[in-house]
């Protein structure tokens, strides 16, 4: 079997004799090695041989450097944006595995392992041959520069598509036949090219021979004059009379138009209201770093549809943020529909993509019906334009697209986006998910001037990425304003007042519209039909489903079509017989109704891999349901919105826990250092506590050397206690210390606040960073530049009970800022423990309800306190304080 494919391998080795005796190969030596049973020599020179053909691409297009002093690795590197075959860069990584496991892996190889390397050999020398250039291929050195570029494009395109080139002639420095065949079936299809820059060079080569090379009696043939100038208007007769009448002429820059209508692709987005009408609203800036002190720092201020059409005509990724509602599509939309942009547009929106779809299928899907022929080569077509560098794709809606809205969420799916966002094209994306612009391990994804840390690889390739293909940006951040474009415009089409908040104007429409339609009952069944769809990961219905759960009275007439729905006018076409929300917040606004009560919570928590949830639903949840308040301290069995804003889960408290009001103090600490053993333990340790753990504060750390013997300390929290010692001291009050989840629930409540008092930040009720600076600390950069240098020697704790209006739905006080505090949580490490709620020195931003820390148990800090909790089994304990 080994012989019968290495003679196939061999046969398929001589159709590239020309290109191999160009630049010097010797495509026999691998087969001798392979066939005498060194399999690892073969790969070896397999290897040698990839070296020399990308050092020859290397010169051809100018790259910078000497590629003779490279190796494979560097070469393929250098080499990714300069070819577009997607099968081409798959065999050289495959080649560049299999020559690192053969000469530095130390693993065996095998005949299968030499054949696979000369079969990949084989697809890359496909490529060279069949879309090389002359300078790749030698001879031809009379034709035109451009012209051999225009002739090496259009060769790929087709290989790309499956043909072989079968002949090209060189008719003059202008005018060059190409012509392509591929099997179909039991039958050959042909493609036959003319290509010229002028229209008069071509009728003169034609007319010195009398077309007498063209006179060819192929079957299944395509004919195509392709002109640079020219379309044929004027000369059209002349040029059919020469070729005949099958004979089509098009320009160059329509010629993939034969292939592929992209007119109807972007056939969804008519209607976009004009550039004009969205810059005239929007103003945008362009985050990046100081090229020496990778310092981020705002760059550009200005109109966002100039800025932004500016970088699409750039080879550049972007990445456009803002929350929801602020103009993001419309820019988007506005900016595909646009012709001046790029030569070829493609716009796809992620949010409409299943979770369990690969974007190559969800792109091939999407394009196929523009597809003239060929269909199921959509995907290649599209990728091979978009690696030409004369392209647009806009990512619609990306944080949409995720599995889960997590870093390793969107590590993954920027892998899978890799072979786009590694072309020379322009791609625009767009996320309303500020995870993605605030987040410093993904910021270092964001900016190409940027080093990766090696915990940000360790993740990546954790998760199955190759570090070396994720995408780099420009980010680009809408301006924040009071009133964004989707509120504008429905606030003057239901003629509402402009201080409605967002989601009484969306909840106004959804009212409006089924009142005009005759049915305003079905509003109630919205959220438990429709919304609990959404926490589902579900976005996309057909007229069936909807029909299923909203009854027939959804539709006119009993017609189950579109436009008789109910909702219509709060629907989009999302494919054939499906429609979704013309925007998301609709949609997120009946899942937040959904989770207003304890049951929907309930429910919602018990969905199969968890609910999905956006920091959408949780703002729209905050202001539909402000939730129960207390003062007595009592954090109620209930199902909590917890976690951070790109990670939002549903998480039951089974049993209702009794908080302490404030920290503990250092007059309650004080009380019990006078009880314990004359070693510093105590009868209350906990069981595994270290033998050397003394209960006494960490003196030595304090601020201040006399902080707990000075009685004006005394309601000031304790700090510089360990985790110890926090669980002894609770121990010996009859308490304990709360889960990180307990925590967490009591300082935010069931719906998820940002802040204990809500979701508005207000840094005079906090003791944080900004309130010791005296403006908002906004980058690390800043932190380090305005806090960490002068006001980080007056900073410190203060009194548990200073601000009062830092208190929790269930009136627990200070329970972000001021002080991290101990849980009694502990994750992958045992000896470590996490804490919550930010401290003194951290910026507002960092000191939410959702904010948590790892902390060595044996660590003291200044910043570090704790308080205690007691369970409620029977009867009530009144709070502490």
């Amino acid at each position: 079997m080994v012989d019968e494919r290495l003679r196939r391998l061999r046969g398929e080795l001589e159709d590239h004799s020309r290109i191999a005796d160009h630049l010097g190969l010797d495509l026999e030596r691998p087969l001798r090695s392979l066939n005498d049973g060194y399999p690892e020599n073969a790969v070896a020179l397999i290897g040698k041989l990839t070296e020399k053909l990308l050092k020859e691409l290397w010169r051809h297009h100018g790259i910078e450097g000497d590629p003779a002093t490279k190796a494979l690795n560097d070469l393929v590197k250098r080499c990714r944006p300069h070819i577009r075959s997607s099968t081409v860069l798959d065999a050289l990584d495959d080649i560049r595995r299999l020559r690192n496991r053969s000469t530095h892996d130390g693993y065996d190889i095998t005949d299968e392992d030499g054949l696979l390397a000369i079969r990949r050999l084989v697809d890359v020398l496909v490529w060279f041959t069949n879309a090389g250039s002359a300078a790749l291929l030698g001879g031809e050195p009379q034709m035109d520069p451009a012209v051999a570029g225009y002739c090496e494009f259009l060769a790929g395109l087709h290989v790309t598509l499956g043909y072989r080139q079968a002949k090209r002639f060189v008719l003059s420095p202008d005018t060059v036949y190409q012509l392509f065949c591929r099997e179909s079936g039991m039958r050959l299809e042909y493609v036959e090219l003319l290509l010229s820059r002028h229209a008069d060079d071509l009728r003169t080569v034609l007319a010195s021979g009398d077309g007498e090379l063209l006179r060819t009696q192929l079957p299944k043939r395509t004919r195509f004059v392709v002109l640079e100038d020219d379309d044929g208007s004027r000369s059209g007769d002349c040029l059919h009379e020469l070729l005949g009448q099958d004979c089509r002429i098009v320009r160059y820059d329509g010629f993939v138009d034969t292939l592929v209508n992209l007119d109807t692709h972007l056939d969804g987005l008519a209607g976009t209201p004009a550039r004009a009408e969205a810059s005239s609203t929007l103003t945008a800036a362009v985050l990046s770093a100081d090229p020496w002190t990778g310092e981020p720092q705002v760059t550009e201020d200005e109109d966002a549809a100039a800025l932004l059409a500016r970088l699409a005509r750039g080879s550049a990724n972007v990445l456009v943020t803002g929350r929801p509602g602020s103009g993001k599509s419309t820019l988007l939309r506005a900016l595909a529909v646009d012709p001046e942009t790029r030569r070829f547009r493609f716009y796809f929106d992620l949010g409409l993509k299943a979770r369990d779809e690969s974007f190559a299928d969800y792109v091939g899907r999407l394009l196929a019906p523009a597809m003239a022929s060929d269909r199921s080569r959509a995907y290649e077509l599209f990728l091979y334009l978009i690696r030409s560098g004369t392209a647009l794709c806009v990512l619609d809606a990306v944080d949409e697209g995720v599995e889960e809205a997590s870093p390793a969420g969107f590590l993954r799916i920027f892998a899978d986006l890799a072979a786009v966002l590694s072309a020379e094209s322009a791609v625009i994306m767009s996320s309303r998910v500020s995870f993605l612009a605030d987040s410093p391990q993904v910021r270092q994804l964001l900016d190409s001037r940027a080093g990766r840390s090696e915990q940000l690889v360790e993740q990546m390739y954790a998760n199955g990425v190759d570090p070396a293909r994720v995408p780099h940006f420009h980010l680009v951040r809408l301006a924040e304003s009071d009133t964004t474009p989707l509120e504008k415009r429905l606030t003057a089409t239901l003629r509402l007042s402009p201080a409605q908040p967002f989601a009484d104007i969306l909840a106004t429409h959804i009212t409006r519209s089924l009142t005009e339609a005759g049915r305003p009952e079905i509003e109630r069944h919205l959220p438990a039909t429709l919304g609990r769809e959404f926490l589902a990961d579900r976005t996309v219905f057909s007229l069936l489903d909807l029909h299923r759960m909203l009854g027939r009275d959804a539709f006119a007439d009993g017609r189950l079509e579109a436009d008789s729905c109910v909702l219509a006018t709060l629907l989009r076409p999302a494919g054939p017989e499906t429609v979704a929300f013309v925007h998301t917040a609709y949609h997120e606004l009946l899942a937040a109704r959904y989770l207003a009560t304890p049951q929907g919570r309930a429910a919602a928590a018990e969905t199969p891999g968890g609910p999905f949830l956006t920091e959408q639903v949780r703002s729209f949840l905050v202001h539909v349901e402000k939730g129960p308040t207390s003062d007595d301290c009592v954090l109620p069995a209930d199902t909590y919105l917890v976690g951070p804003a790109e990670r939002l889960l549903l998480r039951p408290v089974h049993a209702p826990v009794l908080f302490d009001r404030h920290p503990v103090t250092v007059a309650q600490y004080r009380r019990f250092i006078a009880v314990l053993d004359e070693d510093g333990t105590s009868p209350w340790d906990h069981p595994d506590q270290p033998s050397h753990i003394s209960h006494h504060p960490w003196t030595d750390r304090l601020r201040e050397s006399d902080y707990y013997l000075d009685p004006r300390y005394d309601n000031y929290p304790a700090v510089c206690v360990n985790w110890w010692d926090a669980y002894a001291f609770a121990a010996f009050a009859g308490k304990r210390l709360p889960t990180a989840l307990e925590w967490e629930a009591a300082a935010r409540g069931p719906i998820g606040r940002l802040f204990p008092w809500g979701d508005a930040a207000d840094g005079a009720s906090v003791n944080c960073a900004d309130m010791w600076v005296g403006r908002p600390v906004v980058t690390y950069q800043a932190w380090q530049r305005d806090f960490a240098l002068d006001a980080a020697r007056r900073a410190w704790v203060r009194p548990v009970d200073e601000r009062p209006d830092n208190r929790s739905p269930y009136g627990i006080v200070d329970m972000v800022g001021n002080a991290w505090e101990w849980t009694s949580t502990s994750l992958a490490d045992a000896g470590e423990a996490v804490i919550c709620g930010g401290s003194y020195d951290n910026p507002l931003r960092a000191v939410q309800t959702s904010s948590k820390g790892v902390y060595r148990k044996r660590g003291g800090s200044n910043a570090v306190g704790f308080r205690c909790v007691q369970d409620i089994t029977m009867g009530r304990t009144l709070p502490d304080g």
